[in-house]
């Protein structure tokens, strides 16, 4: 249900980023997320950093790495399992889906954007941002085996990646939505094999 439910939305999503007037009528709200008030404007600024490539991966490593750590036995092939399906196929939808709509980036579109410092002009077409897409299919497929801490920090993690997308300018509300629904459709379908197929090991006969 999860699964069809993120399906809907990037078929949804896809079809109004292409829409005529769809990167004016986010243009507001991009400025708004691009200069934020007080006090999203101090937390944005102090996460920034954090998400950057290197530290992105490191972050992410590192919540995986929890995770896996506080599994028990079998879990820990499942775990490693589903967050390498999920991230692969997460990447590989992602951008292909880009290449089909082609839409352009917010700092190809509205002047004046402040990167905030990111250190490289993200290049490539907009729709979906393939960072969140990441992120949250790194989240969803962990799912089932997070304690709640985990999954506090997750879900914080990555509503902070799919705002900081918007914060420097490499993308629309609209990317990081669509961007978000891959990420759940990539995780749903890891829960799917973990239930059907699920890893194993053999049992000893007992003579």
């Amino acid at each position: 249900m999860l699964g069809g439910l993120a399906l809907v939305v990037i078929v949804v999503t896809a079809w109004l980023a292409v829409q005529p007037g769809a990167m004016t009528a986010q243009t507001d709200l991009v400025l708004w997320f691009n200069h934020p008030p007080q006090p999203f404007a101090a937390v944005f600024a102090a996460v920034n950093p954090l998400l950057r490539p290197a530290p992105l991966a490191v972050v992410t490593l590192v919540l995986a790495g929890s995770v896996v750590l506080t599994a028990h036995g079998a879990q820990r092939l499942e775990v490693v399992r589903a967050l390498f399906i999920s991230l692969t196929l997460g990447e590989l939808v992602a951008q292909v889906i880009k290449r089909v709509a082609d839409q352009p980036r917010p700092l190809a579109v509205i002047p004046g954007l402040d990167t905030h410092a990111y250190p490289v002009s993200p290049h490539g077409n907009a729709y979906p941002s393939a960072h969140t897409a990441l992120v949250v299919a790194a989240v969803s497929a962990l799912w089932p085996w997070m304690h709640w801490p985990h999954r506090i920090v997750g879900l914080v993690f990555a509503v902070l990646v799919a705002s900081n997308r918007v914060y420097i300018g490499a993308h629309w509300p609209i990317d990081v939505l669509g961007g978000a629904a891959i990420g759940l459709l990539c995780g749903a379908l890891t829960w799917l094999l973990a239930t059907r197929w699920p890893l194993r090991r053999a049992t000893p006969a007992i003579c």
